[in-house]
């Protein structure tokens, strides 16, 4: 099966498969807002329920990732500038209330101690919480999950409640947690009674006003550019800088002339959820575990319950249990973007402890793997998988010189990142005919794609990260063509 999508997708004659996995990637954030605010009746409802359960049997029942934060690392205690400072949280009370709606309150803004909605603690395991805070201007609800350590709470996860009619989304990242408080995330939907065993707290008292971080200006940055390519570099970051100050959310970028050996952006520190461009060091990750001799490309492994999740990919539609080529795992991650396929290779490698270890090594010490790739995101960024564009690009620098792994498994890397023909607003702003090796991640208002861009004279690769953007992703493709275009100048005029 897999060989023949390979062949049909290469060839440019695959039938409707890509073409609609296409179309769902790209209009996947807008249809799920315009189902929300769909009136479905009881019966639609119910008959979407177990569609969905039967789509995701063999799944979601078992298996799950380590929330204690041993291999995670534990969320900041203080809220992450763009610039690299930090803000600290003021004292809150030891309660699990006080310290979600710290987390958020100092992330994202209009959170106030009116929009803490419920507080639980499980019955079947008391050492866990969640807290339901309304998400402002959303239709949805921010769920944290918290766990008593050491005499006090600590967040271990979040989600962003918007997948009423497909719960089992949202479950996937929720492994760990107490049942009772996963079924209450949507307990008009659930025909459980695991909702009326819990025990709802008190909500905290009165709490202080948190301000969150602004992003730094969009001003352009520059290292190591000589004063030989100054001017053609400033001309294009000023098109740069213009495509981001007119952008609706907070985006950033930053490029890497790897013959040059200097690079330039704007914002190129500030940090992005990562998406589906967390997949990058999960490959180099692989590849590692190649060179290493732990495992071939041909070699076959089966998929687990714990490695399920929704989103892009049709391997979401098999049972646990199928077996498949570590080759043709790649080659689903990489380009079709199946997130199925990318926590198997993950957990393949060692799981995200190693993959994070990976991206340290190569310069990327902001590219962090909390969790599961899927198509939801955590509530606020410093629970979720996340990274920078000069992380990012960094990563792509040393996979284009073939440092990342060895030469033959980097020169294989970029082959296999040829053959994503999935569509890339970052390829649309460069020249008719250009190579690029891309990658792109969407989610929920975050649109991000990173390339290495073919050129005789001035290779690069680029890294392009937004969040906060607007709900609709063609009103997001202007930032992506507009930066691309004007990185492609700043290389070659």
């Amino acid at each position: 099966m897999i060989d023949r999508l390979k062949k049909a997708f290469r060839s440019g004659s695959s039938g409707d498969w890509p073409k609609t996995e296409s179309r769902r990637l790209r209009f996947g954030a807008l249809s799920r807002r315009r189902r929300r605010r769909r009136l479905f009746g009881v019966v639609v409802v119910l008959l979407a329920s177990v569609a969905s359960a039967l789509y995701a049997l063999g799944y979601v029942s078992g298996g799950g990732w380590d929330l204690s934060g041993a291999s995670r690392g534990e969320p900041s205690t203080s809220s992450r500038g763009a610039s690299g400072g930090s803000q600290p949280i003021p004292e809150l009370p030891d309660d699990p209330a006080a310290v979600a709606y710290g987390l958020v309150a100092s992330e994202l803004p209009g959170i106030g101690s009116e929009s803490i909605q419920a507080v639980y603690q499980s019955t079947l395991d008391p050492s866990w919480a969640s807290v339901h805070i309304a998400a402002p201007e959303e239709d949805s609800v921010y769920v944290f999950f918290l766990q008593r350590e050491d005499n006090s709470w600590k967040a271990r996860t979040s989600i962003r409640a918007d997948e009423p009619e497909n719960p089992e989304y949202e479950k996937t990242l929720l492994d760990e947690v107490p049942k009772d408080l996963v079924e209450s995330i949507y307990p008009k939907n659930l025909a459980t009674d695991a909702a009326g065993l819990l025990t709802e707290l008190e909500k905290p008292g009165p709490l202080p006003t948190i301000e969150p971080p602004e992003a730094p200006p969009p001003d352009p940055v520059t290292d190591d550019v000589p004063e030989s390519e100054r001017e053609r570099v400033d001309e294009g970051l000023e098109e740069v800088q213009q495509a981001i100050e007119d952008y609706e959310g907070i985006a950033g970028v930053y490029v890497r002339d790897p013959n040059g050996g200097y690079g330039y952006g704007v914002r190129p520190d500030e940090l992005f959820f990562s998406a589906s461009v967390a997949k990058l060091p999960i490959m180099v990750a692989v590849y590692r575990r190649i060179d290493e001799g732990a495992f071939a490309l041909s070699d076959s492994f089966e998929t687990e319950s714990e490695d399920w999740a929704g989103g892009a990919g049709w391997l979401q539609w098999d049972p646990a249990g199928k077996s498949h080529t570590v080759e043709d795992y790649l080659w689903m991650m990489m380009t079709q973007s199946d997130n199925v396929a990318t926590n198997a290779l993950t957990r393949l490698v060692g799981g995200p402890k190693y993959v994070n270890e990976v991206a340290r090594s190569m310069g990327a010490p902001n590219t962090v793997l909390h969790q599961k790739v899927t198509s939801e995101r955590a509530a606020v960024l410093s629970l979720d998988n996340q990274t920078t564009p000069r992380d990012m690009a960094t990563m792509l620098d040393k996979i284009s010189t073939g440092t990342a792994a060895s030469p033959e498994s980097c020169q294989d890397m970029v082959d296999l990142m040829h053959q994503n023909h999935l569509e890339s607003w970052l390829k649309d702003g460069l020249p008719k005919g250009t190579e690029a090796a891309n990658k792109a991640g969407w989610l929920y208002r975050v649109y991000n794609e990173i390339a290495i861009v073919d050129h005789e004279d001035r290779p690069y690769v680029v890294a392009i990260f937004s969040k906060n953007g607007p709900e609709d992703p063609e009103e997001a493709k202007p930032l992506l063509k507009d930066i691309s275009k004007a990185v492609w100048q700043a290389q070659n005029s």
